[in-house]
């Protein structure tokens, strides 16, 4: 029977990398501030955090920083793209943009007609992450080891090859080149939930069976 701590775990952790995507989507709603906040509280004391701070949301100031930041006219102050981090140029569109493509294709995410950006867009990266994480909670509660141990797998993989190898330089132009307060809390706080992944990976690794375990259990 799935154990309710991790389940609340698994919840948490789930709900907070949806209103991350959100906020990387679009300008992000002033009254969804507060479940953002709410969501940190609680996943950050089941990962035993010291408190994070998200600062108010002002639309006025924020929703014209958000293009500023990361849409444009003009020259943006933090790209939201993987490619810029990670290729020798800096450019978009490169080899990470069609290896981060051929990843969703492998987990069974053809791409969207209605998104208008490259695969590699920070806010697109979040949501296949919450994605594998939401495959995962489903896997647990379903109490199916070998669907859970490849969920946990490809988050493990997604996060060493595409997620966490940028999310930190990206997140410092984001907190030095900010006007809005806001923005440079999430990104200060987008920088320490990707960190933290490596240990709740490590965390659910000790919970759910390794691969060897599930073959060592199966009938001969």
């Amino acid at each position: 029977m799935p154990d309710p701590g991790v389940i609340t775990f698994l919840e948490a952790r789930l709900a907070l990398f949806y209103l991350l995507q959100r906020a990387y989507a679009a300008p992000f709603p002033a009254d969804l501030v507060p479940d953002l906040a709410e969501t940190v509280k609680v996943y950050g004391a089941l990962l035993d955090w010291p408190p994070r701070q998200i600062s108010p949301a002002e639309p006025e100031r924020d929703d014209p920083e958000f293009h500023r930041l990361f849409v444009g006219p003009g020259r943006l102050v933090a790209p939201p793209y993987e490619s810029v981090y990670t290729s020798e140029d800096g450019l978009l569109m490169r080899d990470s943009t069609l290896l981060v493509k051929a990843f969703y294709l492998e987990f069974g995410l053809a791409e969207r007609e209605d998104h208008r950006e490259p695969p590699d867009h920070l806010a697109m990266e979040l949501e296949f992450y919450a994605y594998l994480q939401a495959q995962l909670l489903d896997a647990y509660r379903s109490g199916d080891p070998g669907q859970a141990a490849r969920w946990l797998e490809a988050q493990r993989r997604f996060l060493s090859e595409h997620l966490g190898s940028w999310i930190a330089p990206f997140s410092k132009r984001v907190i030095e080149g900010s006007r809005s307060p806001f923005y440079a809390s999430l990104a200060a706080l987008t920088k320490v939930a990707v960190a933290a992944e490596k240990q709740a990976l490590q965390a659910l690794e000790a919970i759910l069976p390794t691969k060897e375990e599930q073959v060592h259990d199966q009938p001969v």
